[in-house]
């Protein structure tokens, strides 16, 4: 699939890609982003092979977790279920992610993608609001349902605006970090297994943050607030790297193999003048 300079998405044009040197406009990036991601979002309601693959996924973890801790007591509840709460997202997270870039990388048009008229890192938010509104939508069934499994859990009912504010700010550092390295193994062989060992070692950071927020607000903590101020600080630091990255780990991954544009040019120019 190719798209002309002057392709529009949803019906609206997007504004043309300008210089390096040019400031960008930040309300127009997010404009591109929210156009892109609902481009994924209509092909997605069309088929739900991604929605509902973590929506099953979802549903037997939280079947499995029923089956082997039911019968815990309350005292072990609390340090079970935030394990059980970022152990589920981090499986649907990296199952997600994994499948991020597959419309492009099957159809082989993730470099027609780069020739679209929109800046970089409108492309790495638009797939990173798909990806997060899907493990969100998973973690917003997770929470309710460890909620009813386990007592101890329904601090999550009692305090539902704090338990979704923890959800987001932990699943916006998860996918944060994925998306990236998504697209950087966007076309690479074995990608799925090279994206879950490079995933994992690299969200532990955010997933431990996380971890403790979760057991201070099942706690009652009175510093949870603290807590959640450290992981959205993580949120913050981990958007700004990684859009920042973005653009290189793309490009460097969709650069061409053997000789390069010129070295092809010079090696005709030199057949051409032999006799």
């Amino acid at each position: 699939m190719s798209v002309p300079a002057d392709a529009a998405l949803g019906g609206l044009v997007l504004a043309p890609r300008r210089g390096r040197a040019h400031a960008t406009n930040r309300a127009v990036v997010f404009r591109q982003a929210w156009l892109l991601a609902r481009n994924d979002l209509r092909q997605e309601l069309r088929d739900l092979e991604l929605v509902l693959t973590a929506a099953f996924f979802t549903l037997v973890v939280l079947v499995m977790f029923a089956l082997a801790f039911a019968a815990l007591p309350a005292a072990a509840q609390v340090l079970a279920v935030p394990g059980m709460l970022w152990l589920a997202v981090a499986f649907v997270g990296a199952l997600t992610l994994t499948r991020i870039f597959d419309r492009e990388r099957e159809a082989d048009t993730l470099r027609a993608v780069l020739t679209w008229p929109v800046e970089r890192v409108a492309i790495y938010f638009g797939k990173l609001a798909v990806s997060l509104l899907v493990v969100v939508g998973c973690g917003a069934l997770l929470m309710p349902a460890l909620a009813l499994l386990f007592p101890t859990a329904g601090v999550f009912f009692e305090r539902p605006l704090e338990a979704i504010a923890l959800l987001v700010l932990g699943c916006v550092a998860y996918c944060a970090t994925g998306t990236l390295f998504a697209a950087g193994l966007a076309t690479a062989s074995g990608k799925n297994v090279l994206l879950s060992v490079i995933l994992y070692p690299l969200t532990s950071p955010a997933l431990i943050f996380a971890l403790v927020s979760t057991r201070a607000l099942l706690e009652g903590h009175p510093q949870f607030s603290t807590y959640l101020g450290q992981l959205a600080a993580v949120d913050l630091v981990v958007l700004v790297l990684a859009s920042w990255l973005f653009e290189p780990v793309l490009v460097g991954s969709q650069r061409p193999h053997g000789p390069s544009p010129r070295a092809r040019r010079e090696r005709a120019r030199v057949q051409a003048e032999r006799p």
